[in-house]
C-alpha cells in the first residue's frame, strides 16, 4: 500500500492539472486606449496586447463611434501577442472597440471595450491640413503682389532717369544770339539816320 501511495498521488495531480492546462487560453492583458479611458487627443490606432501569441490571419478588430459608424482604416496587423488596428480621423465622442482573435491553441477570444475622445481633443490631420492651406495662401499672395510692386517701382523711376539731349540749351543760345544781332542792327540804323540829319 505504501508503494502505491506515490503512484496514486502522481496520477491525482496529473488529472487535476489537465483542466488547468486546457483552460489557460490567451487573454487580453492591456489595450491602448485603455478600457474606459478619456483622451484629450484623438488616437491614430488601437493596440491590443494578449498573454499569448495570436493567429494573424484570424484576427478581427472593429472600432465604432456613438452612432455605430466604423472608424477603422485598413486591416489589423498582428505581431506575436500584439494586434494593431489603424484608425481614421476621430471626432469627440464615445467609441467601442470590438475584437475577435484566435489564440495559438485555436481557442477564439472576443470582447469589447470602450473609450471616449473628449471635446478638447484636436485632430492632427486637421491641423496639418490647415497649416498647409495657410502656407499655400501666403505664398500665392506674395507671388501675386510682386509684379505690381515691380511695375510701381518702374513707373516711379522712369521720369527721374530721363536724360537731357542738350537741344533745349542750343535753341536758347540761338534765340539770344539773334536778339543781340537785331538790337545791334537797330542801333546802327538809328546812328546812320542821326548822321544824315
Amino acid at each position: 500500500m505504501r508503494r502505491l501511495l506515490p503512484v496514486l498521488l502522481t496520477l491525482a495531480l496529473a488529472v487535476l492539472g489537465l483542466p488547468l492546462t486546457a483552460s489557460a487560453h490567451s487573454q487580453l492583458i492591456s489595450s491602448s486606449p485603455a478600457a474606459g479611458e478619456k483622451l484629450d487627443q484623438a488616437p491614430t490606432e488601437v493596440v491590443l496586447t494578449f498573454s499569448e501569441e495570436i493567429q494573424a490571419g484570424l484576427s478581427q478588430v472593429t472600432v465604432t463611434d456613438g452612432e455605430g459608424l466604423p472608424m477603422t482604416d485598413g486591416k489589423p496587423v498582428a505581431d506575436g501577442a500584439t494586434l494593431t488596428q489603424p484608425l481614421g480621423q476621430l471626432h469627440p465622442g464615445p467609441y467601442t472597440i470590438t475584437y475577435k482573435v484566435v489564440s495559438a491553441d485555436g481557442h477564439p477570444i472576443s470582447d469589447a471595450i470602450t473609450f471616449t475622445v473628449t471635446e478638447k481633443a484636436t485632430s492632427t490631420a486637421s491641423s496639418t491640413s490647415t497649416s498647409s492651406s495657410t502656407t499655400s495662401s501666403t505664398t500665392s499672395t506674395t507671388t501675386s503682389t510682386t509684379p505690381e510692386a515691380t511695375m510701381t517701382t518702374s513707373a516711379t523711376t522712369t521720369p527721374a532717369t530721363t536724360e537731357d539731349d542738350g537741344s533745349g540749351g542750343a535753341g536758347m543760345a540761338l534765340v539770344v544770339g539773334l536778339g543781340v544781332l537785331l538790337i545791334a542792327g537797330l542801333g546802327w540804323g538809328l546812328r546812320g539816320r542821326r548822321g544824315a540829319d
